[in-house]
């Protein structure tokens, strides 16, 4: 089985042979092979998804940030230099951050611009806070891997401090097992008023958790919905990717998911390194879709700071570009349109609900003739057409008469 995909981590990628080909520059490293040891050279490609989505547009459209949007990053800790304003671990590891995730999503989110002045992070203006609840599962440091029960007290801490740290959005970049628990944490999350956004699900490598679940080639009924939580929970925004300019595809990278909220693209995006500089996300991955999203989130709180976390995502969901079939495991309502969603006229009600036309549906009967409509001068139209027509009757005969009576004058 193959895997791809920042949910797994760095040891994962690195024992991945490259399914792409060798970068252009020397500079274009792949964000989850940096360690913090990689010599830091800043890519110079620009973020392909970044300019897809139109970022620029939309956050011109979001404005200044009376306060900066705060988005806690639930993931393996954050390295380097970015805007973090707040880091918890509630982990119970210690020590240097080892694995990327965590850094490579919330330079997603929130990363600076670049030294050559190119744009990284989605919401640049936002504060990040860290929450670490990667555990270190063997003696081997590499291996560091996300634990559903550090991953309940890291959202309960987000529920908890929500108010006192202005936290607005939380973002988890994994994928674990289902529990009570977590059920009730990410419900305490909603409550405090914060938007979650989840990643829907990589293809796991085999050997790994949930891999037993999935063939090599992927069957066609496949679906991560029923095993992939937290995104699988009511009220959590999951985040699956697709395939845009990945050579291998989405198919090779993620897994379709029933509880799909919407999609982004992530091949070639452009986010920070363990080692501080800037690199491309390379393959396709729901961890990074669900960064990017998480950015998006962001700049609606910060257009929208009064906004319900409902409110929010109806904004996210009605404007992506869906298709006429409804949502599918793939995309879910579609592909993020983060302008659209900042601008369009919308007033969802504080429960998130729409006014929408409803079409009436068809009984299967004929469709009745239209009515005509009542005349009320019907009655008087008619009369005076008869009255019309004895006037012209007596006009008549008094001309054909008119000679007869002259030549009896005559006489």
């Amino acid at each position: 089985m193959r895997v791809r995909g920042l949910l797994v981590g760095a040891a994962a990628a690195a024992a991945l042979p490259l399914a792409v080909p060798a970068p252009a520059h020397a500079a274009d490293n792949d964000c989850a092979a940096v360690d913090a040891t990689t010599p830091a050279s800043d890519t110079r490609r620009p973020s392909a998804p970044y300019a897809l989505l139109g970022m620029e547009s939309a956050q011109r459209a979001a404005g200044k940030a009376a306060d900066p949007v705060r988005v806690a990053v639930l993931s393996s800790g954050i390295a380097g230099d970015l805007p973090v304003r707040t880091a918890v671990d509630r982990s119970g590891a210690s020590g240097e951050v080892v694995d990327p995730q965590g850094t490579i999503v919330a330079g997603l989110v929130a990363g600076p611009r670049r030294s050559d002045g190119g744009e990284v992070g989605f919401a640049p203006e936002a504060q990040l806070v860290d929450v670490r609840v990667f555990v270190d599962r063997t003696s081997d440091e590499s291996r560091e891997q996300p634990s559903t029960p550090a991953l309940v007290d890291g959202l309960e801490w987000v529920a908890q401090q929500a108010g006192r740290e202005r936290i607005g959005v939380a973002v988890v970049p994994f994928v674990v097992g289902g529990s009570p628990q977590l059920r009730a944490a990410v419900r305490a999350v909603r409550d405090a008023g914060v938007v979650l956004v989840a990643a829907s699900g990589d293809r796991p490598a085999e050997g790994a958790s949930f891999a037993a679940e999935f063939e090599d080639p992927p069957a066609r009924d496949e679906d991560g919905g029923p095993l992939f939580f937290p995104a699988g929970y009511d009220g959590v925004v999951a985040v699956n990717a697709t395939g845009t300019g990945d050579p291998a595809g989405a198919l090779a990278s993620v897994v379709p998911n029933s509880r799909t909220t919407v999609a982004a693209p992530t091949y070639d995006a452009v986010s920070y390194g363990l080692n501080g500089a800037t690199c491309l996300v390379r393959p396709t991955s729901t961890a990074a879709a669900a960064a990017e999203v998480a950015g998006v989130v962001a700049l609606l709180r910060q257009r929208y700071p009064d906004d319900t976390v409902a409110q929010v995502v109806t904004r996210l969901v009605d404007s992506a570009d869906g298709t006429p079939d409804g949502p599918t495991p793939m995309t879910g309502a579609g592909v993020v349109q983060p302008a659209e969603a900042l601008t369009r006229l919308l007033a969802p009600t504080r429960a998130g609900e729409v006014e929408r036309t409803v079409a009436q549906a068809d009984s299967g009967a004929p469709a009745a003739a239209p009515e005509d409509p009542v005349d009320l001068l019907a009655g008087a139209r008619h009369d005076a057409v008869w009255w019309g027509l004895i006037g012209g009757g007596v006009l008549v005969l008094a001309l054909l008469l008119r000679p007869v009576l002259a030549r009896r004058s005559h006489r």
